[in-house]
């Protein structure tokens, strides 16, 4: 009979059954950077007026979250989808201040979600 000891091998599998815990924690920070970075790239391209529209992407009369692997940023102002589309009238700022936002942010998210995948390695080969 041959007997082969793999070094290490206990440890492994004890990695192996915490990686949901791992995967799920290092997903769900990624994705509160990410939303902040898409915040962040909407509101510098939002049309001001009063500067009300900006100032509630994400904050007191808007949204910022993560819940799972989900995550959102928006307003609750009423005419934020007018101004979104170009039917709201103001002097700067950018139509699909949203949209544009998302795609300007969209390096960064790659980024971080790769770190991500990095850091779950890094963490189950310890």
């Amino acid at each position: 009979m041959l007997t082969i000891k793999i070094d290490g091998l206990a440890g492994l599998e004890k990695r192996f059954k915490k990686s949901h815990y791992l995967l799920d924690r290092e997903v769900k920070n990624a994705l509160g950077q990410v939303v902040s970075m898409i915040e962040g790239e909407s509101k510098r391209r939002t049309p001001v007026d009063t500067g009300l529209l900006r100032s509630s992407i994400g904050g007191s009369r808007g949204w910022k979250w993560v819940k799972g692997w989900t995550a959102s940023v928006g307003t609750n102002i009423k005419y934020a989808l007018a101004v979104h589309e170009g039917h709201g009238r103001h002097n700067i700022g950018e139509r699909k201040f949203m949209e544009k936002g998302a795609e300007a942010s969209n390096s960064f998210i790659q980024k971080r979600m790769r770190k991500a995948m990095d850091n779950l390695a890094r963490a189950l080969t310890r």
